[in-house]
């Protein structure tokens, strides 16, 4: 009996200090959240940095309905906040403060510091928060061809935006454009074609105006110009830059005197500048059909170096109009070949120029014109590459 009511008093203990330990947890617990343990961001901050977040407080707080302009606004004002106090205190600062969570801020911040370039077509355009925010996720390209669609007067969803900023070039040409059908595919082949196809044109072209301009400063010095020396430089480089630009640029046209004949490219004319260009590669390529050299060196200085700077870096097409000896007697440093009698030598080209008639402009102009339409008209000189 004794033994019994050992047991019921062990038990009636052991229930009893469950209880005890069970309400003590639960007071400590307690204390504990009433405990206000102070951490770095509640370090005292100097009078004038607290004076003007409280300013930022106060502008961030005046915005209610916000504009496009004012959402950039409220980006540069939370940067600027972050800047004046300690990372770790940031946080607790944006939510007592302003009632804005770290990732909400930095929505804004994305705003101002990464789409600042584009406010003023942002703000044409009345982009509200939500747009802003994704916009500010994508690269400079999705960027811009967002806005272009703006500018083309299309208003975009949400959803048209997203799907703009998270397309991945990567991802777009994972399929070879070759087996793709249809017209998306024959203008994704359009388009893989077109960039290192103008980006080829543009080297090319740019190097051939380092020959002819090396020319033009020999010219400008009193010297003739040395068409071997010419020719080794740009003539490669031209008749590339040449098939390239046809290529990309030159419209295709029947031929009027074989109507059943391939397709020819057509002439821009020669009085327009990208005219100017196509006929001025075709000729530069071609240092086998040139004309005697005071006739091509008259053509490099007034129509080929203008024409070539206009291709290059976009200046107006204006032909000069300098004389085209404007040496009198040749110069002596003609590759240091005078005869003792002043008559001049014709460089380093010796026979090949002298065997080579004489042709004006026009008849060059018709033979290139006829060349270039696939004619069988005849010609005063050869014109074959």
């Amino acid at each position: 009996m004794a033994s019994i009511d050992r047991q019921v008093q062990r038990a009636g203990a052991a229930k009893q200090a469950k209880e005890t330990r069970k309400k003590v947890s639960a007071t400590a617990k307690k204390k504990a959240r009433e405990i206000v343990v102070p951490v770095a961001h509640d370090l005292s901050l100097a009078p004038e940095v607290q004076k003007r977040l409280d300013e930022i407080v106060a502008e961030i707080v005046s915005v209610h309905r916000r504009t496009t302009g004012q959402v950039f606004d409220v980006g540069k004002w939370m940067a600027e906040a972050k800047s004046l106090q300690p990372e770790k205190r940031y946080g607790r600062w944006l939510k007592e403060s302003c009632g804005y969570s770290v990732r909400s801020a930095w929505s804004f911040i994305s705003v101002h510091e990464r789409l600042g370039d584009y406010r003023a077509r942002l703000e044409k355009h009345a982009l509200g928060t939500t747009a802003l925010f994704d916009l500010a996720t994508g690269e400079p390209d999705q960027i811009n061809a967002v806005l272009d669609k703006f500018d083309e007067g299309k208003r975009l969803t949400g959803g048209e935006i997203k799907a703009i900023i998270s397309r991945k070039e990567d991802a777009a040409e994972v399929t070879d454009p070759a087996l793709i059908g249809g017209r998306a595919g024959l203008q994704k082949m359009v388009e893989a074609k077109r960039k290192p196809s103008m980006a080829d044109f543009h080297r090319l072209t740019a190097a051939v105006l380092v020959g002819v301009e090396n020319a033009i400063a020999r010219f400008n010095d009193g010297k003739r110009i040395v068409m071997s020396t010419l020719a080794s430089e740009v003539e490669t480089d031209a008749r590339h830059a040449s098939d390239i630009f046809k290529d990309l640029a030159v419209p295709l046209s029947p031929n009027s005197y074989m109507p059943k004949a391939n397709l020819q490219h057509a002439s821009l004319g020669s009085v327009t500048g990208w005219g100017a260009v196509q006929h001025s590669l075709y000729r530069l390529g071609g240092a086998g059909s040139w004309p005697a050299r005071d006739e091509m060196e008259k053509w490099v200085v007034e129509v080929a170096h203008p024409a070539l700077r206009f291709a290059v870096h976009g200046d107006p097409f204006v032909m000069n109009s300098k004389p085209s000896d404007p040496h009198g007697v040749v110069a002596a440093e003609t590759d240091g070949a005078v005869k003792e009698n002043d008559e001049p030598v014709l460089d380093r080209e010796g026979d090949r120029e002298e065997g080579t008639p004489s042709v004006s402009d026009a008849e060059m102009d018709a033979a290139l014109s006829s060349l270039m339409a696939g004619t069988n008209a005849p010609v005063t000189s050869s014109m074959s590459r």
